[in-house]
């Protein structure tokens, strides 16, 4: 407001009581609005004044980790923190300068000359605090203009990283089209190279490739085997249309039609998915046949003689001849492959013993290309059980039983198996868990000294000891060979009903109870092809599979089975053949 609207205000309040009111109003909007500015202020200071505090704390942390780290630095670091803060604050306290002497002026111009130089003293600071050299719209964009500079280099940036490039290709000055980059034609170079080669000729063709990197625009990308067809379609060589055959990324040729060499391999695959419904079948080489493009008329097979190779056979198949006794187990076991390879290779032969002559296929057939199966196979492995010894005083010194027969546990598996073939080459045990645990075999040991009486070295190879007690028993009746009755062909010894009788040698019993004729009846397997019978029994004390010792108690005297009176019938067999007792025996007591 100039100085002379201001002496116009003045006047006209000073002519009449309405200029005095009118002065007092303006007086109240002036202090109104150094109110707020001083309220503004102090609120612009305020954000400031906290944000320099929180930078504060960060730095005063960083300080503290820095001094603990370093002690040397902490002076160069307090004066540069100083410095650091300085600057952070010394806009925020200009602003606040500002705002205090724009309130003081605008108290003292409204003191001395009047509202009119007041309101003037306040658009002025006010115009200054907004636009000044130390304003808020100056502060704004010293902040806001390096942020915005580093958007803009950044978008800047991003755009040039989007940007795509490709190669514009030329060869022999002929325009190709575009590639990803240079080694897209170099691999080409060698695809040509591989075919031209496959013929064994020195033939080639000239190429003088042109490179220049372009935008890439809307035109697609050439692949190295596209290239490759390009370069043989614009050289003066011939030609065809064709399907190239690769094996282990070789080239062996190429053929018109593709679909019989398909079909062939996949029929050679079938067999054995057949045979392996759930398992990954694959070719152990690596095949490609579907690339079709233009190959050398030279290099282009009979697709009837490729199909012939594929399918042809490198080796027979491997037999062994069975030898009487031989079985498919022990077969595998010979050559180094395992039952269910052998089981595999021969569905229709049995466990058991095969015939001399037989044929047993050991290995099969190796194809021009072997295929690999990948399998996942679960099966029941056994776990052998421990075996434990203990003494027991009621068994006779030598004699062991067994007290708990052991039981093998069983494990079950799911192993990841590959064979080639049908050969095992790989299994990987993938998991194995617990079907049942082995139980412990426990065997007692007889620590029981036996009779010494009994005793004998020759006892279990021809002579046997005297079954009963010696000087109270005696034969009561011979063999039919001594005069006997006929057709008794063991001895007949008497003692009393109960009495004790005893192994005449060591052995394993192969027979405890009642035994027709001879009623209850033991008999004992000495090893040696001797067998003893010991019948008319009142009472057994051996079971089946127990091992006894010479002079072991086994049984009581009695007249079980058909007898006149109590008694023991004792034998002596080889086998099946029965022998005089009397010639077998150290001491006979008559």
């Amino acid at each position: 407001m100039s100085d002379g609207v201001s002496e116009n205000v003045a006047a006209a309040g000073e002519n009449g009581t309405g200029g005095a009111a009118f002065r007092e109003k303006m007086n109240k909007t002036l202090d109104e609005l150094g109110v707020y500015l001083s309220k503004f202020g102090r609120y612009i200071v305020l954000i400031f004044v906290d944000l320099a505090k929180r930078v504060a704390k960060g730095t005063a942390k960083l300080a503290a980790y820095v001094w603990k780290r370093s002690e040397n630095l902490v002076e160069e670091l307090l004066k540069r923190i100083g410095y650091l803060l300085v600057l952070m604050m010394s806009p925020f306290l200009k602003v606040l300068h500002a705002l205090k002497r724009a309130r003081s002026d605008i108290r003292e111009n409204r003191a001395a000359k009047g509202f009119g130089a007041a309101l003037k003293i306040a658009f002025s600071h006010l115009g200054e605090f907004v636009f000044g050299s130390t304003g808020v719209v100056v502060t704004l964009f010293n902040i806001v203009a390096p942020i915005v500079s580093l958007l803009f280099l950044f978008n800047i940036v991003s755009y040039a990283s989007g940007i795509d490039y490709c190669v514009k290709l030329t060869v022999n000055d002929k325009l190709l089209g575009y590639i990803e980059n240079e080694q897209v034609y170099y691999d080409a170079d060698e695809i040509l190279k591989e075919r031209i080669n496959y013929l064994g000729s020195d033939e080639s063709i000239r190429l003088e490739p042109e490179f220049s990197i372009e935008l890439a625009g809307s035109s697609s990308m050439l692949t190295k085997y596209q290239v490759a067809d390009m370069i043989l379609e614009y050289s003066d060589v011939k030609v065809e249309y064709a399907y190239g055959f690769y094996l282990n990324g070789v080239f062996q040729g190429a053929v018109p039609d593709n679909t019989p060499v398909a079909e062939a391999l996949d029929g050679l695959l079938q067999k054995y998915r057949e045979a392996h419904p759930n398992a990954d079948v694959s070719f152990r080489d690596s095949l490609e046949y579907s690339t079709a493009g233009l190959y050398l008329s030279g290099s282009i097979i009979d697709t009837d003689w490729l199909v012939s190779q594929l399918t042809s056979i490198k080796a027979n198949a491997g037999y062994y001849i069975a030898e009487e006794g031989d079985t498919l187990a022990g077969i595998c076991d010979k050559v180094g492959i395992t039952l269910r390879q052998g089981r595999l290779m021969n569905p229709l032969l049995g466990e058991g013993a095969l015939a001399a002559g037989d044929h047993v296929k050991i290995r099969d057939e190796i194809p021009f290309l072997s295929v690999n199966v990948s399998v996942t196979e679960e099966y029941d492995t056994p776990v052998a059980y421990a075996t434990e010894y203990y003494n027991d005083d009621s068994l006779y010194n030598g004699v062991s039983r067994v007290t708990t027969a052991g039981v093998n546990g069983i494990n079950h598996i799911t192993a990841s198996v590959t064979y080639v073939n049908n050969i095992e080459t790989s299994r990987r045990i993938t998991s194995a868990g617990v079907v049942s645990n082995p139980v412990t075999e426990r065997i007692a040991l007889g620590t029981k000294i036996p009779p010494e009486q009994y005793s004998s070295a020759d006892a279990g190879y021809g002579k046997f000891i005297w079954p009963m007690e010696v000087g109270k028993s005696h034969v009561s009746e011979l063999t039919y060979w001594d005069g006997g009755y006929a057709g008794h062909v063991g001895i007949d010894i008497v003692q009393s009903y109960g009495a004790p009788i005893y192994a005449g040698a060591s052995g394993t019993v192969m027979h405890s109870g009642w035994n027709y004729g001879y009623g209850n009846c033991v008999i004992i397997d000495h090893g040696n092809g001797y067998q003893t019978l010991y019948g008319h029994c009142s009472e057994l004390l051996v079971s089946v599979g127990e091992q006894v010792i010479q002079g072991q108690m086994i049984a009581k005297e009695g007249s079980s089975g058909y007898v006149t009176g109590p008694h023991l019938h004792f034998e002596v067999r080889m086998g099946n053949v029965k022998l005089n007792p009397i010639n077998y025996l150290e001491h006979v007591y008559y």
